[in-house]
């Protein structure tokens, strides 16, 4: 078995469309850093000056780029340099973290210019869910630059939603709402996009190594993300890699969802929090301020603990199954404890060696969660991009 430490690889946009023409390649050269004037454009793109300095001066025109001038030492006349305007698009992206509702504002180089919360009880229904949405919304807008165009917003969400209909269909921290219309909370004709946080995580570790990927992801919730090395599988839409609702036989502990006995009774750290914690443990806290806790915690003799690890290593085991991929990627508070990792790679690898099979290449996520953020805006603020510079 292969171990491998993925890490964050975002300093730019990694657009996934083809590069058609000029313009797009004089941009995607200076967001990328390869150029910073108009000759190192002629030079390095092996384009005409005369098409160099139309597409730039287009590029200016549409504030996509600016240009100033150079920071100079010694003789001569002092070049002018051309940088992408940051804040020129930008995109929201909605989050749930624990019992908050979160918002991120989203620039073309990556940065997080803008951020509102709001915390969202159990108790909260559709009504009140959409009221904390518009709130939200209202309290952002005014923390954008009145310069920058928004070019729509992103719901990177968990639970069980339907992506045509932007319909939020279920959440278990929300029991009450059920098909909450996302799409009807803004006016219309307003971008709306609805996609899965793991799905919008997967993708920038494939867009890293483009291999056939499972994501599992193991912390207040349980699921599983998946891509070949060419496809996402539903990525985006409707009900998938739900296992942390598999009914695991003679548990009976109830579940958030209203079920029985599901995996997440005895692995969440909704469920086993306490048990593994004490009073460390404070319900709904961040997952990130959770992993700092397990991180340095000793829990070699937790029997909580040791019965969830076994039953995550069962659960990734049956999904390879499934899937086969080439590697297994980990992410999640869990994971940080370096006693938990050790002996959930131990209990995976003992269960694997069957068929002749090589195993999955197996690591643990190091993708930061204003990565994840950023990955879940790529789509639209590409799309958006995209269609500025084909003007």
């Amino acid at each position: 078995m292969i171990f491998k430490q993925t890490t964050g690889f975002l300093s730019h946009l990694p657009i996934t469309q083809p590069i058609t023409h000029d313009k797009e390649r004089i941009f995607f050269a200076i967001l990328n850093g390869q150029i910073t004037t108009r000759r190192e454009a002629v030079k390095l793109l092996k384009i005409r000056s005369t098409t160099v300095s139309e597409q730039v001066t287009q590029l200016l025109d549409s504030r996509l780029l600016t240009e100033t001038i150079s920071q100079h030492s010694g003789r001569g006349r002092p070049s002018m340099v051309l940088v992408v305007n940051p804040n020129r698009l930008v995109t929201l992206v909605f989050q749930v973290i624990s019992l908050s509702l979160h918002v991120f504002a989203i620039n073309l180089v990556s940065n997080v210019i803008a951020h509102e919360q709001l915390e969202a009880s159990p108790e909260c229904d559709n009504s009140a869910l959409a009221d904390k949405i518009r709130q939200l919304y209202g309290n952002i807008i005014q923390k954008i630059p009145k310069s920058a165009e928004v070019t729509g917003c992103v719901f990177s969400l968990g639970g069980v939603f339907d992506r045509q209909t932007y319909h939020w269909i279920h959440a278990s921290r929300w029991p009450k709402m059920n098909n909450l219309n996302i799409k009807s909370i803004f006016p219309p004709g307003y971008r709306v996009v609805l996609s899965r946080t793991l799905d919008d995580e997967l993708m920038l570790h494939v867009l890293e190594r483009n291999k056939s990927t499972l994501l599992l992801h193991w912390g207040y919730g349980v699921g599983v993300a998946f891509s070949t090395a060419d496809n996402y599988i539903n990525i985006g839409g409707n009900a998938f890699g739900e296992i942390g609702h598999w009914n695991i036989p003679s548990q009976t502990k109830p579940c958030q969802c209203g079920q029985v006995g599901c995996l997440e009774t005895v692995t969440a750290l909704w469920s086993i929090g306490t048990d593994v914690l004490a009073d460390k443990f404070k319900a709904h806290d961040d997952e990130e301020n959770v992993a700092e806790i397990l991180a340095s915690s000793d829990l070699a003799n937790n029997s909580t603990m040791q019965q969830a690890i076994s039953h995550m290593a069962h659960a990734a085991s049956n999904i390879c199954r499934v899937f086969f991929p080439s590697r297994l990627i980990v992410s999640g508070p869990f994971v940080k404890n370096p006693q938990i990792w050790a002996a959930f790679c131990d209990s995976f690898q003992q269960q694997n060696r069957f068929f002749g099979q090589a195993l999955p290449e197996l690591s643990m996520s190091q993708i930061s969660r204003n990565s994840r953020i950023y990955g879940a805006a790529l789509p639209v603020l590409e799309q958006t991009l995209i269609e500025l510079l084909a003007q």
